[in-house]
């Protein structure tokens, strides 16, 4: 709300440098504007123009824009120096509303160079802002701010204190997306105290609630509320909706964090209402996300959250926000993983994995474009910088023109293989990620019955009402269960899959054991994990013996490792554990099978070290080769059982 605030604020402030007279500002429409084109020459028919596409940029910015490249196509006709100035922020402004940062930045720095020649301290000040918007939307928050910093100097010196207000505000939004909650609030203060000289009720009521916020953040929950509840009272005042809608959900968040669920949920339902009154339809999802999030807190209201959630899912499919349908997606899959429904709890996950995947690619796709848009900057910067060097040092000008030519050279091979390094990195974590996803699946596929105990222990965590870890736990099972989808028919896989496909398998059994053992995994460095290909869950059976034989009986202080070494044409994979050992677990196993009812004693054994026998006969004879395994049992001098050590030799192949 306080950025939409501020770029309203800059267009407004634009009239003032462009001399336009009350009449012409507030009572010419644009189509009266249009009527008078043809009949004015000059600076006239220069601010005519700025009026028309003043006006479009609130209505249609592509209007805006092709109405200020008239201005600068007719300036630049008459040698008008500042009316080329005057379209160029014009220009800045309207790429910075539709987000192409890139381009309005390049304007805005164009429109500064000539204010700046014209000693027109008032559009630079202007034009300081537009440059913080600017930096601000790219990331760039120390240049933000030196920008904003510039303006409020200007603005000091013609006693502006409406632009010094949007300078003081603006770094304090700043600090605030930088994380820097203390420095915000200090800003926001200062804000406070210029929008209560000017006696202006709507930008009190934005700094009170900016105040809140930013105490909000620095877990100052008193502090919030005391001035949330100022900025709720002038809002109320002023009849300010968004602003009122906007503070019932700040104090619903407090709350929620206070673990105070009555209150959050008074406040939440009180934000809900305002939505549908007022018809926004973002609040309206928004807002219903929060109600339903707070009743899942409410286990005696729990079956409430339900109509909250999809109705902030029906909304939510109206516009194109895909961060808060993430959330939507989450928050279903939380409560439906609450209420038992573990289908529609999937469905649900699956949905949200699938659009923070997306908001992933966007954001990285983001990044290059900015990190694109700060290369060609700083191109831009050293142009200046040797147009300056040419004018200042007349009498050396080979000389700085040669340094500055190479000094460019030198910064844009910099840039350019910073570019291509980020680019490659970038590619590498996509593949990661991709090859994580794929490798959870076919040690399922080998191990069925993991499904059944994978389901009894979520049961187990939901019947003890540890939400957190049956969260967790549904978490990790449902991609195990889309990655068996993807690669079910797969004969050979990466190593680097498979190493992952253990860790994951082997977290999962950590948090079905309380964590009573710790691993480690280790590949050879010579192996080229991502090109040498592997069988697939060859090595899980041998872990999961481990586990459940070996360090199911220990307390605590549990540990495996896991040891992958080429060998010629052979991977040697080694499974070493400190477990109890396989006589005193046959001890164990026998007592247990005892308690079995009659024929079930033989049932009671896994069948994983059978099928690996099966499977890694059929490989013996596919490869040829000592393709085996053996199981040594681990013993001090003293013939105590120190653990068991299992060796597995497959065959592997590489590009």
């Amino acid at each position: 709300m306080t950025n939409k605030i501020a770029k309203i604020f800059i267009a407004g402030l634009i009239l003032s440098i462009f001399q336009f007279s009350n009449c012409t500002a507030q009572n010419r429409t644009i189509d009266s504007l249009k009527l008078q084109i043809e009949n004015t020459e000059g600076e006239e028919r220069i601010r005519t123009l700025i009026g028309i596409s003043y006006h479009y940029l609130r209505i249609s910015v592509d209007s805006s824009l092709v109405y200020s490249k008239k201005i600068l196509d007719y300036s630049n006709e008459t040698n008008n120096e500042r009316g080329i100035a005057r379209a160029l922020l014009l220009m800045g402004n309207a790429y910075n509303e539709i987000g192409e940062n890139k381009s309005a930045l390049n304007k805005h720095l164009e429109a500064l160079s000539l204010f700046y020649n014209l000693n027109d301290s008032a559009a630079m000040g202007i034009t300081y802002n537009g440059l913080g918007i600017d930096y601000h939307n790219l990331g760039q928050y120390d240049k933000a701010i030196e920008q904003y910093l510039n303006a409020s100097e200007i603005a000091k010196s013609f006693d502006d204190k409406y632009g010094l207000y949007l300078a003081t505000n603006n770094i304090g939004i700043i600090y605030e997306d930088w994380k820097k909650h203390q420095q915000a609030l200090e800003y926001y203060k200062s804000a406070l105290v210029i929008a209560t000289e000017l006696e202006d009720k709507a930008y009190m009521g934005i700094a009170l609630q900016n105040i809140g916020v930013a105490y909000h953040k620095l877990d100052q929950f008193m502090e919030a509320l005391r001035f949330l509840n100022q900025s709720m009272k002038v809002n109320l005042n002023i009849g300010a909706k968004k602003g009122i809608y906007t503070i019932y959900l700040s104090k619903g968040d407090i709350y929620f964090q206070m673990d105070d669920m009555d209150l959050a949920y008074e406040n939440y339902q009180s934000a809900y209402k305002i939505s549908k009154e007022e018809g926004f339809q973002y609040n309206v999802a928004e807002s219903s996300l929060k109600v339903g999030q707070v009743l899942m807190h409410k286990p005696e209201r729990m079956e409430q959250a339900e109509p909250f959630l999809l109705e902030a899912k029906k909304t939510a499919m109206n516009f194109d926000d895909v961060k808060i349908k993430k959330d939507i997606f989450a928050a279903l899959s939380e409560y439906y993983s609450k209420t038992g429904d573990f289908k529609n709890a999937y469905v649900n996950y699956l949905n949200y994995t699938t659009i923070k995947d997306t908001i992933f690619n966007q954001d990285s796709r983001k990044e290059i474009s900015e990190m694109q848009t700060l290369y060609e900057l700083d191109k831009k910067e050293n142009e200046i910088e040797i147009q300056n060097l040419k004018i200042e040092k007349q009498q050396n000008r080979l000389y700085y023109i040669l340094s500055a030519i190479a000094l460019f050279i030198s910064l844009a091979a910099l840039f350019f293989s910073r570019y291509k390094l980020r680019q490659k990195n970038f590619r590498a974590e996509l593949e990661r990620k991709n090859i994580e996803i794929e490798q959870r699946l076919l040690r399922t596929q080998m191990n069925p019955h993991f499904i059944f105990n994978s389901l009894n222990s979520i049961n187990s965590f939901i019947s003890d009402s540890d939400s957190d870890s049956a969260q967790s736990f549904l978490s990790k099972f449902a991609r195990l269960m889309r990655y068996i989808l993807e690669n079910s028919r797969k004969t050979m896989v990466p190593l680097e899959d498979e190493v992952n496909t253990l860790r994951l398998n082997i977290e999962l059994e950590q948090l079905r054991f309380d964590n009573r053992f710790s691993f480690k995994i280790n590949v050879e460095k010579s192996i080229d994990e991502e090109y040498t290909y592997v069988p697939p869950m060859l090595v899980q059976p041998f872990v999961e013996n481990a586990i459940l034989h070996g360090l199911a009986g220990k307390e605590k202080d549990g540990s495996i490792k896991v040891d992958f070494r080429a060998k010629g044409k052979i991977m040697l994979c080694t499974i070493e554990d400190n477990g109890i050992g396989r006589k005193k677990a046959g001890e164990i196993k026998k007592t247990n099978g005892q308690n079995l009812p009659a024929g079930r004693q033989g049932k009671h054994r896994s069948l994983g070290m059978q099928v690996t026998k099966e499977r890694l006969d059929i490989l013996a004879e596919k490869y040829g080769g000592d393709i085996s395994f053996e199981i040594n049992d681990l013993e001090d001098g003293e013939g105590n059982a120190l653990g068991t050590k299992a060796i597995l030799r497959i065959p592997f192949e590489e590009e």
